[in-house]
This record gives C-alpha cells, sequence and structure tokens, in this order.
C-alpha cells in the first residue's frame, strides 16, 4: 500500500527571525543578469566602524612612537581593533552575492544550492516583528522565492517596504513569476 501522506508547508512563516531597521539591499537589472547590491548607507555603516578602529590603532602607535606609554597604547589598540572587526563583521553580510542569470540559467547567493531559474514558481514578501530586548521592536520584510521542488529560499531582508515590492516586482518581471504579498496585520 502506498503511503500518502501530505505535508502542510506554512508560506507565511519567515525564514529569517531577525533583520536589519534600515535599506540593506537593492535589486538591479542589467540585460541578462540580475543582482542584489548593497546600498550607500549600509555600506556607510559600516565603514565607518572599520576606519574608526584604523584610526584608534594609528593612534596607538602614535602614541607608543612618541611617549612609549605601554598601558594607553594598550588600550586604546585593543579597543580599536575591537571596533575595527566589528564594522568587519557587520559588513560581511552586507557584501553577500546573489545573482539571477539568464545566461548560465542559474540564480546563485553562494550560500544555498544553487537553482534553476526555470524551477523558480513564486516570489514571496512576508512581514514580521523584530524584537530588540530593550529597543523599541519595528517591522520587516522578507523577499523569498518558491521553487517547483518546495524550496524557500531568502532573497532580501529589511524594513523598507517600498523598496521591497519595488524589488520583487523588478525580480518578478525578470523571472515571469509571481509575486505573492502574504503580509498579515501585525501589531508592534
Amino acid at each position: 500500500m502506498e503511503d500518502d501522506k501530505h505535508f502542510y508547508i506554512d508560506l507565511k512563516r519567515t525564514l529569517i527571525k531577525d533583520g536589519p531597521k534600515f535599506l540593506s539591499h537593492t535589486v538591479m537589472a542589467k540585460g541578462d543578469v540580475v543582482f542584489l547590491k548593497p546600498t550607500l548607507g549600509a555600506m556607510i555603516f559600516c565603514i565607518i566602524y572599520i576606519v574608526v578602529g584604523l584610526f584608534l590603532l594609528g593612534l596607538a602607535g602614535l602614541i607608543y612612537w612618541n611617549s612609549r606609554q605601554l598601558d594607553l597604547t594598550v588600550f586604546i589598540g585593543m579597543f580599536g581593533g575591537a571596533i575595527g572587526l566589528f564594522g568587519m563583521a557587520l559588513i560581511k553580510p552586507f557584501m553577500k552575492r546573489a545573482r539571477f542569470d539568464k545566461n548560465t540559467g542559474l540564480f546563485d547567493n553562494n550560500k544555498d544550492r544553487d537553482v534553476k531559474l526555470r524551477h523558480i514558481v513564486s516570489l514571496q514578501i512576508l512581514n514580521k516583528i523584530v524584537e530588540r530586548g530593550q529597543a523599541p521592536s519595528y517591522q520587516c520584510f522578507e523577499l523569498n522565492m518558491l521553487t517547483k521542488n518546495g524550496r524557500r529560499i531568502n532573497i532580501l531582508n529589511h524594513n523598507d517596504l517600498p523598496q521591497m515590492q519595488l524589488d520583487a516586482a523588478i525580480l518578478g518581471n525578470f523571472l515571469k513569476a509571481e509575486v505573492l504579498d502574504l503580509r498579515r496585520e501585525i501589531e508592534i
């Protein structure tokens, strides 16, 4: 006897719990390729930490060179190193590469298994509330793609709904895929 089990997949469940409170990426189309591009604001935010960290490391070196104050040099150097490393850790997710390429027929994000473009059946926009301990909660949005094999893969995750809808429309048009708006009423 054949096992005839059906599994329910909740398409309104978000894939990512967290999300930035600013616009991190936009969708860019160039010919037969659509890719994610980090926004200037997101990059500047991260680069400021890296520059401040490098400045403090340079200052630590200058202090040691001029006064040989080892305790102050170590304190400023460690503080600068920590800030610089924090900036480098922040910039890594903004540098994520994701591209939809009609020349190869593939979606590639260097994280998930490649997906053939012809297997993408739709895109979905979801909303969620991000809670940050003592900080105020805020609404965030996801753009996910669904494949004919039942996979859901996150494409974008940020809190700018008009940009998310525009990016979904650009990508949906490029892929000739339906965009499902599965946002629900939620209170912050």
